[in-house]
């Protein structure tokens, strides 16, 4: 545990080794889309409004989303038992370059994959925008903005750009112009189904999968992904899960409980891609669960083997695929960690080549301030070598970043 390790201890076990965040989020600054829309359009793009004492995005002189998470006050202190604080208490690390980077230094962060914030984690805000050509305009607006993120950080920071993926021809072209660009992967829903799409395996998605397996791109299922919320109406993420938790308990109760319970939720993603041949036809996709934990893992791989042995025996669903699924999970699919001491027992199970580490800054339980003291104190029983795949060398690889040694 890190409040039993000093200083000197923290850097004996940690070393030179450089930290890459496989998973942060990036707020969307209050000027991304003004800034850049077309005249005609300026009036209509997403706008930071507060109305009633609560600041929210608005577009089209609608409410269309809240800020998202917000921990981290101005002076980088953190604060717990909220999920957002008000406007203008939050640091300027959630939508400033130079601000996350000051944070990462702190941290002994060298960089940072990052994901949205307010317009959800698989662009899900962006969905809800019934106007095809305005939402068009409005995600590619959101990806430059990403361009310029990472080039302003040096490389330090790695955005996971949006997929206009209700429009395939679309949606390839846009993968190109973003690897073009440098960004590394990107972002999709794992339910398209929500949005009345096929399943990922429809050959609708083809496409986009043979694209990703030809740019060796990273498609990342963040939790949390799922149906646009309607607008005017509040993005719910309690309002869409209701049933999670008991109404007699309180917000804060009721974003543990939340929280707990997302952390399992890709499951279902994991479980159908190694239960599949997907990877059989596209062998270099790289798959991302973030935010999803690792413990539950080994339990998933094990019971995939398992059932597969005991339900599947018909003859043509036997030949489906080529490969086991543990072995389809080796090979493509990547996980991560953050505040799992218990997981590091397990890695084995998982394969320590699959596992990465974040901070989640800057959402409730973030590691923050101590990440580097944390780190430390969850991989202080591993091996070195071990210690340097999950630390640094594995998101590194996933994601083509250039550590300095």
């Amino acid at each position: 545990m890190t409040d039993t390790l000093d200083a000197t201890q923290v850097d004996a076990i940690m070393g030179g080794l450089q930290i890459v965040d496989a998973d942060s989020h990036f707020a969307e600054p209050a000027d991304l889309w003004t800034s850049r829309a077309p005249a005609k359009y300026r009036d209509r793009v997403p706008q930071i409004r507060t109305v009633d004492g609560q600041t929210s995005w608005f577009l089209d002189g609608q409410f269309w989303t809240g800020l998202g998470g917000h921990t981290i006050a101005k002076g980088q202190t953190k604060t717990l038992g909220t999920l957002c604080l008000p406007y203008d208490e939050i640091d300027d690390a959630a939508w400033s370059v130079a601000g996350r980077l000051e944070l990462m230094d702190k941290q002994g962060v060298y960089a940072a994959v990052l994901y949205p914030n307010s317009i959800g984690f698989a662009s899900n805000a962006l969905l809800g925008i019934e106007d095809v050509e305005f939402r068009n305009l409005c995600s590619a607006i959101y990806n430059d903005s990403l361009v310029d993120v990472q080039h302003e950080s040096g490389g330090r920071l790695l955005p996971q750009a949006v997929l206009p993926i209700w429009d395939m021809d679309l949606a390839i072209k846009e993968m190109t112009r973003m690897a073009d660009a440098g960004i590394r992967g990107f972002t999709v829903t794992d339910k398209p189904q929500m949005i009345g799409m096929p399943d990922l395996d429809h050959e609708y998605f083809a496409p986009m999968w043979s694209l990703a397996n030809e740019l060796g791109s990273v498609i990342n299922f963040h939790i949390g992904s799922g149906a646009p919320p309607s607008m005017g109406q509040v993005s719910p993420v309690a309002a869409a899960n209701s049933d999670i938790y008991w109404q007699s308990f309180g917000p804060q109760r009721r974003l543990a409980i939340l929280a707990t319970q997302f952390y399992m939720s890709n499951v279902r993603i994991i479980t159908n891609l190694c239960m599949s041949n997907l990877f059989d036809r596209y062998p270099d996709v790289k798959i991302v669960s973030a935010e999803s934990g690792i413990g539950w893992v080994p339990f998933a791989l094990e019971a995939m083997e398992y059932q597969l042995d005991e339900m599947v025996t018909d003859p043509d669903e036997i030949k489906l695929q080529t490969r086991r699924p543990t072995e389809y999970f080796r090979s493509n699919v990547y996980v991560m960690s953050w505040f799992e001491h218990s997981a590091m027992k397990v890695l084995d199970d998982i394969g320590v080549d699959n596992v990465m580490l974040m901070t989640d800054i800057p959402h409730p339980t973030c590691l923050f301030p101590n990440t580097r003291e944390y780190f430390a104190g969850v991989t202080e029983n591993l091996s070195p070598e071990v210690r340097r795949k999950i630390v640094q060398d594995n998101a590194a690889r996933v994601y083509n970043i250039t550590v300095p040694s």
